[in-house]
């Protein structure tokens, strides 16, 4: 009683595999042009006509009557055969289509063509001799059985992407119930309770299976591919980034540098010279005992004097820039955040923009211009963070600033002893906070914190 009971469910188990495969399939091509697809399709459609027309319209399942109807379903599963063949054959996805594999194929399919044409004629015009038929499409059977081994022996010498095995892990399953349903033609033999109908179900039901197991691992090794060209293509950008903010700091150290250079060449020749002479000017007016002349050295003290104060005020320029504000600390983010706006690295800026410039000197400018950039470069170039925050505020005298990711963190004391990876960069950092008669501390949970502060007001 189970064993009818089995038989009698897995064609209806079948059924409703591949009729949704069917429906899904033909679907998904309209939005996915998949050669793999389009002939698994059209594999399925054929099977699925042959699977309604044995279970729901010839009853028995083994009755040639009406005779229309038995030939159609006959022709609807040779034609699955030939179909599925071609589907094997577009499966190999190489690059060219080695030539003794397309023979095998196309062998095959005239094996069938004949095998059914036989088939034909000898349920239409010779019945007695059908008995016969089992002798030779035994041997068809296992021609596509070796043809399908072939193909999986070339894969694996070849290293082919894995996911066809399981393509030809299926085949095998269809064709061997194929071929061993030939036996079980009748409802008098049956194999452990199954007919013929339900031993060819189970074998579409198995490939079915199988080819949706390698089209999942196809999908997955497709999302990898992507996932490694788009994490590839942020870490080219990142270090593009990370080499454009290194090169403008390093222009704007050489400016610096050059103008801190010619500020101590200026103040060194023409700046000492100026001070001598107006010492020199002013010592003779006290010397003079004529009115005209001590009036005369007084204004001429005063252009002098004027002449010093204005080239002290270049002075002052050159050592902190193009102008006296310093370097602006507001463009400085905003341009880090607008350079990493489309990359893989976010970074947050909380700053009140009006009372940088407004409580800070140029040279409080400058040092806090430096230090931040070199700590966001530190922490972009070796957290190996996507989330970098910057925060900026002010109390009544003090200055606050902080620079946190959520990467690796990093070895503060082997970090600042090695020049080489880098340590010169952590120890100007000190060097400006010292400057600035401020603190900063580094924290290494959950990623680096930086925590800094200074009095504004020096």
């Amino acid at each position: 009683m189970n064993d009818v009971r089995i038989d009698s469910v897995i064609p209806y188990i079948t059924l409703g595999a591949v009729m949704a495969a069917t429906s899904f399939f033909t679907f998904y091509y309209h939005y996915v042009k998949d050669e793999v697809l389009k002939r698994y399709r059209n594999f399925l459609w054929p099977t699925l006509g042959y699977i309604l027309i044995k279970e729901f319209l010839l009853t028995p399942k083994y009755t040639h009557e009406p005779l229309f109807l038995y030939l159609l379903s006959e022709l609807l599963y040779w034609g699955s055969l030939f179909l599925y063949i071609r589907f094997i054959y577009i499966t190999i996805d190489f690059k060219k289509k080695i030539k003794t594999f397309r023979k095998l194929a196309d062998i095959a399919q005239l094996l069938l063509i004949f095998a059914f044409l036989v088939y034909l004629t000898l349920q239409l015009f010779f019945p007695s001799y059908t008995n016969y038929f089992e002798y030779m499409i035994v041997p068809v059977s296992l021609y596509m059985l070796i043809v399908v081994i072939l193909f999986i022996l070339h894969l694996y010498r070849k290293r082919i992407v894995a996911y066809y095995n399981f393509f030809y892990v299926g085949s095998i399953f269809f064709l061997v119930f194929n071929t061993i349903g030939v036996y079980f033609d009748s409802p008098e033999k049956q194999l452990y309770g199954l007919t013929n109908f339900s031993i060819l179900c189970t074998g579409w039901f198995l490939e079915l299976i199988m080819f949706m197991v390698g089209l999942c691992i196809r999908a997955k090794n497709d999302w990898d591919d992507k996932l490694k060209i788009i994490t590839q293509n942020a870490t080219n950008e990142k270090k593009l980034l990370i080499a454009e903010i290194e090169r403008q700091h390093a222009v704007q150290e050489s400016r610096h540098t050059e103008r801190l250079k010619i500020s101590i060449d200026i103040h060194d020749g023409i700046s000492n010279a100026i001070t001598g002479l107006k010492f020199y000017i002013s010592d003779k007016r006290l010397q003079s005992k004529n009115d005209n002349e001590k009036e005369l050295l007084k204004d001429l003290e005063y252009e002098v004097n004027s002449i010093y104060i204005q080239v002290r005020d270049y002075i002052q320029k050159l050592y902190y820039g193009e102008s006296s504000q310093g370097f602006d600390i507001v463009q400085l983010l905003d341009s880090i955040k607008e350079q990493y706006k489309t990359s893989s690295l976010n970074i947050k800026v909380d700053m009140d923009r009006s009372t940088i410039n407004k409580y800070l000197t140029a040279f409080q400018l400058n040092e806090l211009y430096f230090v931040l950039n070199e700590s966001i470069g530190n922490a972009v170039k070796h957290s190996g963070a996507d989330q970098i925050i910057v925060n900026i505020s002010f109390d009544n005298e003090m200055c606050y600033f902080s620079i946190e990711d959520n990467g690796i963190g990093f070895n503060y004391k082997q970090k600042l002893n090695n020049n080489n990876t880098g340590g010169l960069g952590l120890s100007n950092v000190l060097d400006r906070m010292e400057k600035l008669h401020g603190h900063i501390q580094y924290h290494f949970s959950d990623g680096t914190k930086i925590f800094g502060s200074f009095p504004y007001f020096k």
